[in-house]
């Protein structure tokens, strides 16, 4: 969160959970969540390229996220928990994430998704929640008494919980961007 607001004063946060479809993971996926930000990163620069073209002063994004892997009785599938920082310049609203929020930020996501675990768009597959609120609009520097921030960590904090924490040889439960 910090570097994010360090990269973006104004910066707009997305949690949201990717599910695994019933017919499961592609084999050929070994690192689901790496493709995904990979995706995810080369909608974002695509989308800049573009407002290049029409923009004089287009907005750059850096995209930063923080994502956890899970599995549960409950949920027989890994599931990721997911933040996700972007410009909010760039992209200022998203709504709820699912197949009818039109906003430029969901439809990246779900495009993302679906091309990682091989589903067509249209499936009839919830495999996108977000959360409640799905967003915070941040703004830096990252100050722990702005009553903002404190909302957005304590919301973020879910993913930190321990019990369905899905450890695996070889693969980290918890990752973030580096940058």
């Amino acid at each position: 969160m910090e570097r994010a607001l360090q990269g973006h004063n104004r910066t707009l946060a997305v949690r949201f959970d990717l599910k695994v479809p019933l017919a499961g993971m592609p084999p050929h996926r070994v690192s689901p969540m790496e493709d995904f930000f990979r995706i995810i990163n080369r909608k974002v620069r695509t989308k800049y390229e573009n407002e290049k073209k029409i923009k004089p002063y287009p907005h750059k994004c850096t995209v930063r996220y923080a994502q956890k892997v899970e599995q549960s009785v409950q949920s027989p599938y890994e599931h990721y928990h997911v933040v996700l920082f972007v410009s909010n310049d760039m992209f200022m609203r998203v709504g709820h994430l699912g197949p009818d929020d039109d906003s430029q930020l969901a439809v990246i996501i779900r495009e993302a998704w679906h091309n990682v675990v091989g589903v067509d768009e249209n499936t009839t597959e919830y495999l996108i929640h977000g959360s409640t609120p799905s967003y915070y609009r941040l703004q830096g520097p990252l100050n722990s008494f702005d009553p903002d921030h404190q909302k957005a960590f304590r919301h973020f904090s879910y993913l930190c919980k321990e019990k369905t924490t899905l450890y695996r040889r070889g693969r980290p439960a918890f990752t973030t961007s580096r940058k």
